[in-house]
């Protein structure tokens, strides 16, 4: 799995965005995360030891009307595209950003922290006249670029601006609607100086109907007298005070009320001179003292200035490989077909199969059907048997993994339930070959495959095999090549290790290797590549959002999760070339339904010809073979029909929503036969929530439109039916889901990364981060975890034993820093207060709650406890290290 190296860098490790957890699987290299043992130098596999235990986990909460800059530097440095309309923003709101003038390196050792352009900012705020937006700047170097803020009309015209003045320490802004205006909706620009290139983030607020909230943006760094604290003593260590230890400090005078001035010890002092940490180290331990009440510095006084299927919309992946059009042609969703998922097996509880998958799994299974031999087995039987269930594992997280890619090759489209799978109307045989923590044997996969493809009948017409890592085997080409000699397709995960070595099964001969990519079509982070890629399709990458729709681009598909009463159905975001490729078996499913002679050779030729596929530069590349799978296009092929003519939708799927997107265009393009003439029904049902449009020639666009009778109480959703006639009649559906959002469920403070920082500085003296996760935000909600390091892997996301303080924060400008002013922090147990926690087999710190904003905490009255701290620049992230230092060897499942 991956998160956040430094700035946006893989880790392999985090698997806590969306509640994806960390899975290693045999018979296939497992691209990252894995706690398998690897091979050993005569070829005999390990058993995999159990996962180490998780000793920190927990939620992080946002503070209220937070929102996130959409192309923060983190976010650019992987997409290089920033945002070309404006941002939409609630009524009230504090958001933070970042912009630059130009790209550069900082010119450190560290490859990862170059800075990327974004030049302008641009955001659509709600104003009634007299309404303040107010801007403050945070830079690297004091001196850094002039920023401005300026406020316009939806046309561009400007109506007020103002410029941040660093040279003349001047690093705030703010623009108010003038009473001549209208209220209404206004555009926010920031933009740097024309002449700086350097980069600077920014906090932009605004509250309804009131001036600026005059956030505390900064950490506290008040002036103290070094070596001095006042203490508040209980009355009975009062009446001592004068004869205190000369550990603890000496006291010099008493200030009334249990209240004394202290002087530190010279045995504390790292210089001849007190220096200001070693001052408030020692407070700190003061605290820790019998008798003790309070203890803060000495301040200095000075002036101070006040700074349908409920999942399917989430399924973004089809959209991506052009599948709502492919179902207007294979009606059916792979009816008459069989797919062999080989894999964890699939969940089953006393009610039965998952819900998602019971319409379609097949009955009765042929005996035989688990082929886990005893060393891997954990269903209670010993071995090898009938019964092809995923029991879980009996130690370590369970993400279900063979459920998960059965759902997205034939989750029924009929149960209303969760999600849909790409050939929903197929037939699903499953077959267990991996067993505890979704580990097996190369030999269990060659008797599975010979058992699915290797007599006539056959069992199956579809192989789908997320799993690799072997070595080329002699034995499993040989059985690969009889399952295809007799008809079979078979379909198989590249594997994640970002690698070029060819990986088997899916380098082998007569197997279609699929590599993964994100939601923007480009190769996955993770992937495996080289000239053994067939083609490419949907797997995700947890660290990017490249379709921009506010979510890690993980793929949705079934699962199951602990309950009550034990494992319960339910559903899971995972990444994976294991994703990619039932992707592809699905759509190869589509095209047998409407094709059933079609075999290997046959797809192969097509797939040459570029009739498969969204085509590459050159026809195919190293990273996505031939192309991503185009499914309207490829089961169009598999028709062969010259005059069949349809609709799609781009976007297939429409979400809108009160506080952010509340219209949309749609696109309806033709595909096929381009001569042919489509005439549409300008009549399209719709809700009283939504209205629609439709144009008036071609070519033919639909405009919807949210209105003021959208329901509360959660997503309310809709299939807006166009009827038109091609070749014949056909229909195009197009899914539309909307809601009454609240500030709560969309509350964003960029991706965060959480860290385990040693307590003692590094030698540039910084806290540095010893495990680290990143994640994004979820329903308003971040959600993390760190397994104890015992020293079998090496993960970011691992926690060797010792004493840390447990933070998260962005990274905007992405220079591996985080918590710095302008962007958003988090301590243990309260920012500001951050306390010491020992990692060790004894800890259990898993039901953690935090909070985290962009404002710091003041020192003040109601908040005694804070202490200053001057020169404070944030945690630093944990430096990026090559894959093969990071990915263990072994084999397994790819995800």
């Amino acid at each position: 799995m991956d998160g956040g190296l430094g700035a946006g860098i893989m880790d392999y490790t985090n698997n806590q965005i969306a509640g994806v957890l960390a899975l290693s699987l045999v018979v296939g290299g497992c691209g990252g995360g894995s706690s398998s043992s690897g091979d050993d130098e005569d070829g005999v596999i390990d058993v995999p030891l159990p996962l180490a235990p998780v000793v920190v986990a927990g939620s992080i909460g946002i503070e209220a009307n937070t929102r996130v800059d959409g192309d923060t530097a983190d976010r650019l440095i992987l997409t290089r595209s920033p945002l070309t309309e404006p941002q939409p923003l609630p009524v009230s709101f504090i958001l933070a950003g970042y912009v630059s003038l130009d790209e550069d390196s900082r010119g450190t050792s560290d490859p990862f922290d170059d800075f990327p352009k974004d030049p302008e900012d641009s955001f659509r705020v709600p104003l009634v006249p007299g309404e303040l937006v107010s801007l403050r700047t945070f830079l690297d170097d004091a001196d850094g670029p002039a920023v401005t803020l300026e406020l316009q009309r939806l046309d561009g015209a400007a109506v007020s601006s103002q410029t941040t003045d660093p040279v003349n320490n001047l690093f705030s802004a703010s623009v108010s609607l003038p009473a001549t205006e209208n209220p209404g909706d206004y555009l926010v620009a920031v933009f740097p100086g024309p002449l700086d290139p350097r980069p600077a983030r920014y906090v932009l607020e605004k509250t309804a109907g009131a001036q600026s909230a005059a956030l505390n943006l900064d950490w506290p760094e008040h002036a103290f007298v070094p070596g001095r604290a006042i203490v508040t003593m209980s009355d009975s260590a009062g009446q001592q005070m004068a004869a205190s230890s000369q550990l603890a400090g000496q006291a010099i005078r008493a200030l009334g009320h249990q209240h004394w001035l202290m002087a530190m010890p010279a045995s504390r002092m790292s210089t001849p001179s007190a220096s200001g940490q070693d001052t408030l180290d020692w407070i700190d331990n003061l605290r820790q003292q019998p008798g003790v009440t309070s203890a803060v510095p000495d301040y200095i006084m000075s002036a101070q200035g006040p700074l349908d299927q409920p999942l399917y919309p989430k399924q973004w992946h089809y959209d991506l490989i052009n599948l709502p059009a492919a179902w207007q042609l294979a009606a059916g969703g792979g009816s008459d077909v069989k797919v062999a998922v080989m894999d964890t097996g699939l969940f089953r509880d006393a009610s039965g199969w998952h819900p998602d998958l019971a319409p379609n799994v097949v009955s009765p299974i042929p005996d035989g059907a688990d082929f886990v031999s005893a060393e891997f087995d954990n269903d209670g039987t010993g071995g090898r048997d009938n019964d092809p269930r995923d029991p879980g594992n009996a130690a370590g997280d369970n993400v279900f993994h063979g459920t998960h890619v059965a759902g997205t090759v034939a989750a029924s489209a009929t149960t209303l339930l969760g999600g849909t799978g790409v050939a929903f109307g197929s037939e699903l045989l499953p077959v267990r070959v991996l067993g505890e923590g979704g580990t097996g044997s190369s030999t269990d996969l060659i008797d599975a495959i010979r058992w699915v493809g290797g007599s006539i009948p056959v069992k199956a017409d579809i192989i789908n095999l997320s799993l690799g890592g072997l070595p080329e085997i002699t034995a499993l080409q040989d059985a690969i090549t009889e399952a295809v000699s007799n008809g079979v397709i078979v379909v198989a995960a590249a594997g994640n290790q970002a690698s070029s070595l060819s990986a088997y099964p899916a380098a082998a001969q007569g197997v279609f290797a699929v590599s993964a990519v994100d939601g923007g079509g480009n190769i996955s982070s993770y992937s495996n590549f080289g000239p053994w890629i067939d083609l490419a399709a949907p797997g995700g990458d947890i660290r990017r959002d490249a379709n921009l729709d506010g979510l890690a681009d993980l793929v949705i598909s079934a699962s199951a999760s602990l309950g009550v009463e034990g494992f319960e159905p339910d559903y899971a975001g995972l990444q994976g070339t294991s994703m990619a490729a039932p992707h592809v078996a699905g759509v190869f499913a589509l095209m047998k339904s409407i094709k059933p002679d079609l075999n290997t050779v046959r797809l192969a030729t097509w797939l040459a010809d570029g009739r498969l596929t969204t085509p590459v530069p050159g026809g195919r590349s190293d990273a996505l073979g031939f192309g991503v799978i185009d499914a309207a296009k490829a089961v169009l092929t598999a028709i062969d029909s010259p005059s069949v003519t349809i609709l799609t939708a781009s976007p297939a799927v429409v979400s809108l929503s009160s506080e952010t997107r509340k219209s949309q265009d749609i696109e309806l393009q033709v595909l096929g036969d381009q001569s042919q003439t489509v005439t549409v029904d300008p009549l399209i049902a719709s809700p009283d929530w939504l209205d629609v449009s439709l144009s008036a020639a071609p070519p033919f666009s639909l405009t919807v439109n949210l209105n003021d009778q959208l329901p509360p109480g959660g997503p309310v959703r809709t299939t807006l039916q166009v009827k038109y006639t091609s070749d014949i009649p056909r229909e195009l559906e197009i899914p539309v889901v909307a809601e009454l959002v609240t500030d709560e469920n969309v509350r964003d403070a960029g991706r965060h990364f959480v860290l385990l920082v040693n307590t003692e500085p590094n030698a540039q003296g910084q806290l540095e981060s010893a495990a680290q996760v990143s994640m994004v935000a979820v329903n308003g909600t971040y959600q993390f975890s760190f397994r104890l390091d015992d020293g079998r892997i090496s993960s970011f996301s691992d926690a060797p034993p010792g004493d840390y303080y447990l933070v998260a924060g962005t990274d905007l400008d992405n220079d591996g820093i985080i918590c710095q002013a302008g962007e958003a922090c988090a301590e243990y147990p309260v920012t500001g207060m951050r306390e010491v926690i020992t990692i060790d087999e004894n800890t259990d710190l898993t039901g953690i709650s935090m909070s985290t904003s962009y404002s710091r905490p003041t020192i003040s009255a109601a908040t005694p406890d804070v202490l200053p701290r001057p020169g404070f620049t944030g945690y630093k992230l944990k430096t990026p290290q090559p894959a093969s230092e990071i990915a263990p060897k072994t084999i397994g499942a790819e995800r």
